[in-house]
């Protein structure tokens, strides 16, 4: 596959259904049992699972004794997020600290130093929990979207960690959306 954010594979898998989702269709009790398995997850190569969807159980099923599940033969598709180092992502600022923003990218969340956020040196306002550009006055806050781009990714050695996503809104046409949109009008 190409490089893209978000990816869908197609999955097979043994499924354990057990005795407390019998009165379910096959789909329902593997999609549930799925979904909690693997949504969240890190996979190495497909990156964090968003969702499990499409699932096909085969109706027969096995049963190991000492265990009153069945193990049914499966196959699903699964949606995943794999950030991309130089992808132009948007996001919405969750926190701001003393030195760095958290900015929820969707399924996970990504870090901008605040050497990162604007193109001239930057204050943090503790009161408003707010960066401010020192010559523009250009202010980025909790709830602001923003446009980030990658600069690296670190993937978690445990399959229930989270990516170490930095990001940089240094470059062209990055940062507040609005900021953009402001200087094209008054450009006219």
């Amino acid at each position: 596959m190409g490089d893209t954010l978000y990816a869908i594979y197609r999955v097979r898998d043994v499924v354990r259904i057990p005795p407390s989702l019998f009165g379910m269709s096959l789909e329902e009790a593997a999609l549930k049992v799925l979904t909690e398995k693997y949504v969240g997850y890190v996979h190495p190569e497909m990156g964090v699972i968003v969702a499990i969807f499409d699932v096909k159980v085969s109706e027969e099923g096995r049963v190991i004794p000492g265990d009153g599940a069945t193990y049914h033969d499966s196959e699903y598709s699964v949606l995943a997020f794999k950030p991309i180092v130089k992808e132009v992502v948007e996001g919405v600022v969750v926190s701001i600290q003393q030195s760095f923003a958290r900015i929820s990218l969707g399924p996970v969340e990504g870090i901008a130093h605040i050497s990162q956020v604007m193109d001239e040196h930057v204050i943090f306002d503790p009161q408003r929990r707010a960066f401010i550009g020192e010559r523009t006055r250009r202010i980025v806050e909790v709830g602001d979207i923003v446009r980030t781009r990658v600069i690296s990714v670190s993937m978690p050695s445990e399959p229930i960690g989270r990516p170490r996503i930095q990001l940089t809104m240094r470059q062209p046409y990055l940062g507040k959306t609005e900021w953009h949109k402001r200087k094209r009008i008054e450009a006219k």
